[in-house]
């Protein structure tokens, strides 16, 4: 009897137990239900937040393109609007191109001095200019002591005075060549001068920290900054190094247009355009070409500096008259070359010059260089 008992009391308390156990999972399952409900949603927010964090960003031309994906973050999206193979001065701006141009959160061009087909986004509030409008270009009175020079990125202050070499934006009045390269008067090729190119980097950072409200991404486009300016400082270093060993007298750069004369200002050569001479490539009166010819022979020129292969009918037809050889390889004056990077057209420029010029070069060394600018684009 008193087993029934015992049974029916452990009976009764198995019972209730299953009902709170029953219970408890039950609570639990939900709990567990809504924590993932919970984190899901979690997920999704910051996640989203990731994405909002990105931008897209259009660069123009190549050159530019390089520029702003070595200063962005590498979680932007950086877009190159123009092939390497095309030339920017007569670029015409397709459906698809301006469809990319207006998604954008921003457009970095050189300008209409450089691209004559952004005239009409210039003026967007979306579009920065780091071209020769948009930087104050470099003064080289203190480039006599290139191991002291001081022009780093926080050094950039005292360049308001330009009259002695005529490269403001307001002093280019005597560079219009006449030909398909016309820049209305202003010469847009600054960045052949490291010291510009840090400038138009400096725009560059400043506007990409406005996009960022966080200030740890500020800081991580400030460091990346801080390699590109050093990159460039160094470029500057290595390029003087190398123009060092021509023959002073030999110091004289003959191309088809006017494009290098930054960087025979930062570096200490005579620039000669034969435009300038001629007033049109397709100008070839008597009277011009003895002007020329004179002028090369004064000049005691080595060699004549061709921008395209094959080189074009009028560096052909005056290396023939002159009797001075073309260079064995073109100097890339309008953007960068079909493979590599901006630090990379700078050292194959500076090789070609001074080994023509009677000079010796250390490629290995510049390419080391454009090697570690490269590292800022993977």
């Amino acid at each position: 009897m008193k087993m029934i008992i015992i049974l029916k009391y452990l009976s009764f308390f198995m019972s209730i137990f299953k009902r709170i156990f029953s219970s408890y999972i039950s609570h639990k399952k939900v709990s567990f239900r809504n924590s993932l409900i919970a984190s899901a949603a979690l997920f999704s927010i910051n996640t989203n937040g990731a994405f909002a964090e990105s931008k897209s960003y259009v660069a123009v031309e190549p050159l530019t393109c390089d520029i702003v994906k070595s200063i962005a973050l590498p979680s932007d999206e950086v877009i190159c609007l123009v092939d390497r193979k095309q030339d920017v001065h007569d670029l015409k701006i397709s459906p698809k191109q301006a469809r990319l141009l207006k998604k954008a959160d921003k457009v970095f061009t050189l300008g209409t001095e450089m691209t004559p087909a952004m005239r009409n986004w210039v003026k967007r509030n979306s579009t920065v200019v780091l071209g020769v409008s948009a930087i104050d270009i470099d003064d080289h009175s203190d480039h006599d002591d290139h191991d002291d020079h001081g022009h780093s990125a926080k050094k950039h202050d005292d360049h308001d005075d330009h009259d002695d070499h005529g490269h403001s934006a307001k002093k280019h009045d005597d560079h219009d060549d006449h030909d398909h390269h016309d820049h209305g008067g202003v010469d847009p090729h600054v960045w052949h001068d490291p010291h510009n190119i840090i400038k138009m980097g400096e725009v560059v950072s400043k506007s990409l920290k406005k996009d960022v409200p966080e200030r740890k991404l500020r800081k991580a486009i400030s460091n990346r900054f801080k390699t590109f300016d050093k990159t460039l400082e160094d470029l500057d270093k290595w390029i003087v190094k190398q123009v060092s060993t021509i023959p002073s007298s030999n110091r004289v750069i003959v191309s088809k247009h006017k494009a290098m004369d930054y960087y025979g200002d930062a570096f200490g050569f005579e620039t000669i355009s034969l435009l300038d001479f001629l007033g049109h490539s397709s100008s070839l009166r008597p009277q011009n070409i003895s002007k020329v010819l004179n002028e090369l022979k004064e000049e005691n020129v080595k060699v004549i500096f061709k921008e395209q292969e094959p080189a074009s009918k009028l560096v052909n037809n005056l290396s023939k008259q002159s009797s001075i050889p073309l260079s064995s390889n073109q100097i890339f004056v309008d953007g960068l070359m079909m493979e590599g990077n901006t630090i990379t057209v700078a050292v194959h420029n500076t090789c070609t010059i001074v080994n023509e010029l009677g000079g010796s070069c250390d490629e290995t060394t510049g390419f080391d260089l454009a090697s570690n600018w490269g590292s800022l684009n993977q």
